[in-house]
């Protein structure tokens, strides 16, 4: 379960605010698929992060129950330095996931071929996106976050 408690964001322009969120109170109970939907750069990613504990709400609280992936689509997992092998025995690492399940299941998932092999920083990021995409669900979580659902291929 993941439950909002007066969730409040702002950036400031010119000293003045620009609110992302207001006083936002939502629950999402286990098992449902919620989308969230709005015009580029009304604060989706965000408020996912804000969810995510990657980025602090100004104001409110953020109550989640079970395991949680990190943001889908936000590359911030990625290290451009390392192979997609290296990144995937990372994470693996990170989780206590079975390094060599993970390698497997993400090297059949994502089908980088050679490039598996290769620093990511090389990748399109089309390539990128099922790198991390395969990391992801190559983990079992109780919930899954994803931000821009477009960015797991390429176009």
């Amino acid at each position: 379960m993941i439950e909002l408690q007066n969730i409040t964001k702002a950036y400031y322009y010119n000293g003045r605010p620009k609110y992302i969120a207001r006083n936002v109170s939502a629950m999402f109970p286990t098992g449902a698929r919620i989308g969230l939907m709005g015009r580029n750069g009304a604060g989706k990613s965000t408020l996912l992060s804000i969810i995510a504990g990657s980025l602090n709400a100004d104001a409110g609280r953020v109550r989640i129950t079970g395991s949680m992936s990190w943001p889908i689509g936000l590359q911030g997992c990625i290290h451009p330095d390392l192979t997609g092998t290296q990144n995937v025995k990372f994470i693996a690492r990170v989780y206590g996931v079975d390094t060599e399940e993970l390698i497997d299941f993400v090297s059949d998932f994502a089908e980088l071929g050679q490039n598996f092999d290769q620093p990511v920083r090389n990748y399109s990021s089309g390539m990128r996106a099922r790198l991390q995409f395969g990391m992801s669900m190559g983990i079992r979580f109780d919930t899954y976050l994803i931000d821009e659902v477009s960015a797991v291929g390429d176009a």
